[in-house]
């Protein structure tokens, strides 16, 4: 599997930055929204404890779909993704050691049976001696639970910079993946419940695929506000499309 991307999800997988000296003192702020060339994206709601509850994603300004949170003793437990039609279609599960995921298993609903089908379940390495980035490795199963492939994850500096070697089912190395991190506060850092993986932004994601030496990837330029929150984003993708994002806090 490729490393997630967004957006994906597809997740983050991210050295301690607590201590580390150029990590920025700011004050605590939420994502609002998020507009993709001037159009909304993703709207944001908080339950009355702070966290997120529900992720609202507009395709070219028109709704597409919701995602509600659920929690259990302050951990993000399910996500449930509805269509525009407010019909479920899919959701996730996660399991827990402590507060680091260690499996999450993803479940698609059949419109017609109503039946939810496992789809696929990851299981997650964690260094736990880390206050974040703790991460280093994922194994991905199918909804039969055969392997079909797994990432190993080495960091490289205290932003969660990284270079992530993929395998496939029989160990075959596929993909490289070099990720660039500033030291800013992430703005989709709440998009999957591996907040403490996910402290600051990609700046730069190259993917090299071994097999037929292709590489696809993307870069962005931030501007910040005074608490060193992104309030805009230009990525510029290796297949030459260009997207501007900007950013609402409160």
């Amino acid at each position: 599997m490729k490393k997630i991307l967004l957006l994906a999800i597809p997740f983050y997988l991210f050295s301690s930055c607590s201590s580390d000296t150029d990590e920025p003192t700011t004050k605590s702020k939420k994502i609002i929204e998020v507009k993709q060339d001037g159009k909304p994206y993703y709207k944001f709601s908080y339950n009355n404890a702070g966290s997120i509850s529900e992720i609202t994603n507009y395709n070219n300004g028109t709704l597409a779909n919701t995602t509600r949170v659920e929690y259990t003793n302050g951990l993000e437990t399910k996500r449930s993704v509805y269509n525009s039609q407010n019909v479920l279609f899919n959701y996730y599960t996660f399991t827990y050691s402590g507060r680091l995921v260690t499996e999450r298993s993803s479940y698609t609903r059949n419109p017609s049976t109503g039946q939810d089908i496992l789809m696929q379940v990851v299981h997650y390495t964690n260094d736990a001696s880390k206050p974040s980035h703790n991460l280093t490795g994922s194994q991905y199963y199918n909804g039969t639970g055969n392997l079909i492939g797994k990432s190993e994850i080495t960091y490289a500096d205290s932003r969660g910079s990284n270079i992530t070697n993929v395998y496939n089912a029989t160990g075959e190395k596929t993909n490289v993946t070099t990720t660039v991190k500033d030291n800013a506060v992430a703005w989709d850092k709440v998009l999957d419940p591996f907040v403490y993986q996910h402290e600051h932004n990609s700046q730069s994601v190259l993917d090299d695929n071994i097999f037929n030496g292709s590489k696809t990837g993307f870069t962005v330029e931030f501007t910040y506000d005074k608490d060193n929150y992104p309030l805009s984003a230009k990525y510029s993708h290796s297949n030459g499309i260009k997207y501007m994002y900007t950013f609402t806090w409160e």
